[in-house]
């Protein structure tokens, strides 16, 4: 069988994956966790971009998956051909500075948590999966904690569901089945209860599996019921002590029916008796009625060739004869053993072991008819065996108070057996005679186990009761949802100060920090807290539904890192690590550069700039999917681009973006049309490798670069400076309006003044630049002297950088890519 090696960590042994020969190789790829770059070496060639993929993997195959790339241009192209447009990222890699972490868009889609869900929401058991961690304002299907458990009371059928909408404090609103309201449904209820909470005495149902609506025959219809019967060809012997007779026999297939009942099984049975009188011993066959409490199996001893029996225990002995058997010899010649209960319906036997058994019956009766029947149970063994002393009889009437119309009787009857908590078996026998107008059914068992004081710490459970229609037309699924708005901690930016006090929030930020501080258990340090409240109240002051975000994580192999990219990417909002210090940024329009780089602090090594002709990866508009609030299903915003304009419709080829934690249609429609203006404006994409002024400059930061091959974007630096009178490292050729902007002493860039010729040389400027500190090389205390770049207007704009990932080198440089930036991007 093939074998696919992955190399994730250096040094660490390889991970060994089997695929069946003819799998075709890029199928299995596809559901791998992992990187967005990976180096793959198929028979010792390292596959390049163009290279095909969807080949079948044969025997002799030898790949190996490097899962810690040095470029990741091949897995763009073959994992994720829309890398550079993910939700999570800005442009091309924007959060590839993050933790190297799966994409957040697929977050919880392998999971079954019907709030995630895009198909018909049910409330479900899943068990062995990681409870609801919803946020912000979502429609909820609370999970199922328990099995549904009904009872009828007058008549009435109700049930009783409990469910777990998820960890942590939630406003609870619009309780619903389905699309209509709990409230409006007749005998309906419901109750909330937030963690901690005493809920009190919680009912706990486990429904027997093999209980169905089973009709309990009455005594008239013993004639429609064959009687099972055996008898036996060799008989070896038959005693008879402590009221109880051991018959054993040769073993025979017709007594195997007899061996798989469950016992004790009531049978009558025929032996051969010799009895003394007072004229002599008198030999005749007796037919006796008993109970059959064991039946196993022996043998000879032999190990070659074994001789098996059959043995049977009958107690509870009756019938004509039965005062014979404790003086009478019983005889080799005969033993016919028949199944006596054709009548009883079981047993019945309890999955679990509970301390009350419900059941549940339904008497079908015309005018002045009634039921009457008896129940018996008894405690069994992991083995199904009767526990001695835990047999009883309970006995049953049901009437009807009418004279002549017909109704049907449902109840329920709770019973506490004296046998205490465990398992018990159960059967039902009607004691007096059927018709048409008298039928009794038993619908349902349930082991039940009361529980009291319940609460749960850290979940919020709603407890429904609902009246069931009596005759239902079809069977329904449980539909219970509810609108639900999680409570998080919160920040003031005033006072600088994590507000711990939990309330309802729709907002990022909040959840974010909810996420890292509560959730997650970080350190405030290790946060940029401020930073990132900053951006909530720019996105407040634009459209508060700008920051909403409103999504259930149910999946607890989801990093940390992973739910704060997500969390953070509804609201556009991108996650880096600076200097151990979690921080963020916003992909807005920015006012100024935060440097310039230029031949003084870059390097030649891992220069490239590339340029797309058409809209980048040939698409030509833009679909976004969210959660639609009123229907809680996918729904679309589809933009396309005609002559650089862009309009509402479904494009050819769109660029997609799930994005089911957006749960507002203007949140969706700002995103979309943004990354709209992104395709037509951000064509360009740059590498560069920066000198130490690298380290300074993070993800999502606006920089200056003039083209080192274009003589129109002139950059060096500062030589010195005469008042208003620059003097450069490198000689000026004007042309046109001419701007410059100049950094200062701590790496700032001015913003851009008009600059003249000087009329003394070449290699120097006239601005109007204010006063401020400049770094002049000396070659001793100054060595990273004041940079300049000088343009036109339209040469400057060109100059403009995002930095879309950062990766520091070995040797103390930084490796930068870069995307356009542009102010249309968000006009």
């Amino acid at each position: 069988m093939p074998i696919i090696q992955i190399q994730r960590v250096p040094g660490l042994p390889k991970e060994r994956e089997f695929v069946a020969p003819g799998q075709i190789f890029s199928d299995w790829l596809e559901g791998q966790n992992l990187h967005n770059e990976v180096r793959i070496n198929v028979n010792g060639r390292e596959l390049q971009d163009d290279d095909e993929l969807a080949f079948p993997v044969q025997n002799d195959d030898r790949i190996i998956i490097f899962d810690q790339p040095k470029s990741g241009d091949l897995v763009k192209t073959i994992l994720n051909p829309l890398e550079h447009l993910n939700p999570i990222k800005f442009t091309q890699k924007i959060m590839s500075g993050l933790i190297k972490q799966p994409s957040a868009g697929s977050i919880g889609q392998s999971k079954t948590s019907p709030n995630n869900s895009l198909k018909g929401q049910t409330n479900l058991a899943r068990n062995g999966e990681a409870k609801p961690d919803n946020f912000g304002l979502i429609r909820a299907f609370p999970d199922l904690i328990q099995e549904s458990l009904f009872e009828y009371t007058n008549n009435l059928k109700y049930i009783t569901e409990y469910m777990n909408f998820g960890l942590g404090y939630y406003t609870v609103s619009s309780v619903r089945y389905s699309e209509s309201n709990l409230g409006s449904m007749a005998g309906a209820s419901f109750s909330i209860y937030n963690p901690g909470q005493a809920i009190g005495t919680v009912n706990e149902g486990y429904q027997f599996d093999d209980v169905d609506g089973q009709e309990v025959p009455g005594q008239n219809e013993s004639g429609d019921f064959p009687i099972e019967s055996a008898s036996a060809k060799t008989v070896i012997s038959g005693k008879y002590s402590g009221g109880q007779i051991l018959m054993k026999i040769v073993k025979q297939t017709e007594f195997d029916y007899f061996m798989g009942l469950a016992l004790p099984h009531a049978v009558t049975f025929v032996v051969n008796l010799t009895y003394p009188t007072a004229s002599g011993n008198v030999t005749k066959d007796f037919t006796l009625s008993g109970v059959l409490t064991s039946a196993t199996q022996t043998d000879n001893g032999s190990v070659t060739s074994p001789v098996y029996y059959y043995n049977f225990v009958l107690g509870n002995i009756n019938g004509s004869g039965a005062s014979y058997v404790t003086t009478a010899t019983i005889n080799n010649t005969k033993f016919v053993l028949n199944d006596n209960e054709a009548l009883v319906v079981g047993p019945f036997f309890s999955p679990v072991p509970s301390s009350q058994l419900w059941l549940h019956t339904q008497s079908g009766l015309g005018g002045n008819s009634e039921t009457n029947w008896k129940v018996t149970l008894w405690r069994v063994d992991d083995d199904n065996a009767q526990v001695p002393g835990t047999t009883q009889t309970f006995t049953y009437r049901q009437t009807t108070p009418h004279d002549s119309t017909s109704e049907t009787f449902y109840r329920t009857d709770k019973i506490t057996p004296k046998g205490g908590y465990g398992r018990y078996a159960i059967n039902f026998q009607r004691t007096d005679n059927s018709s048409d107008a008298s039928q009794l059914k038993v619908e349902a068992i349930h082991a039940v186990n009361v529980r009291t004081g319940v609460s749960y710490r850290n979940d919020t459970i709603v407890r429904v009761t609902v009246r069931q229609t009596e005759n239902a037309t079809s069977a329904r699924e449980r539909k219970y949802n509810a609108l639900i708005n999680r409570h998080v901690i919160s920040y003031n930016l005033t006072t600088q100060k994590v507000d711990y006090t939990i309330r309802p929030s729709r907002k990022f930020a909040d959840i974010a920090l909810h996420n890292w501080l509560v959730i997650g258990g970080q350190a405030e340090s290790s946060i940029d807290i401020y930073g990132l409240y900053q951006i909530q109240a720019e996105l407040d002051a634009i459209d508060e539904r700008l920051g909403y975000f409103d999504y259930t994580f149910d999946d607890e192999d989801v990093s940390l890192g992973q739910r704060m990219e997500t969390i953070c990417d509804a609201a556009g909002v991108s996650v880096f690590w600076d200097d151990g210090v979690l921080s963020f940024t916003l992909d807005k329009k920015r006012d100024r550069p935060a440097t310039v780089f230029n031949r003084s602090n870059t390097v030649e090594t891992g220069y490239s700039l590339s340029y797309d002709m058409t809209l980048p990866g040939g698409y030509d508009g833009v679909e976004v999917q969210y959660r639609n609030p009123t229907t809680n299903k996918q729904a679309f915003v589809r933009y396309r681009i005609r002559n650089n304009q862009i309009e509402l419709g479904e494009p050819v080829k769109a660029k997609k973006f799930e994005m089911m934690y957006i749960r507002d249609a203007f949140q969706a429609d700002y995103r979309a049309k943004k990354e709209c203006r992104r395709l037509i404006y951000s064509r360009m994409s740059m590498g560069i490798t920066a000198l130490a002024d690298g380290e300074w400059v993070n993800v999502g930061d606006m920089v200056q670069i003039p083209d080192t091959y274009d003589t129109n974007q002139q950059a060096g630096y500062i030589v010195s400076r005469n008042g208003n009178d620059f003097e450069t490292s490198e000689r000026i050729n004007f042309s046109g309006s001419m701007f410059v902007v100049v950094t200062d002493s701590q790496g700032n860039p001015t913003a851009r003044y008009p600059a003249s010729p000087r009329s003394d040389t070449a290699f120097g400027f006239t601005a109007a630049i204010p006063d401020i500190d400049l770094n002049i090389f000396d070659g001793y205390n100054v060595q990273s002297p004041s940079r300049y770049v000088i343009a036109t207007t339209e040469e400057l704009d060109s100059t403009r950088w995002i930095i879309s990932e950062k990766k520091p080198n070995s040797n103390g440089t930084t490796s930068l890519n870069l995307a356009e930036y542009s102010d249309l991007i968000y006009s």
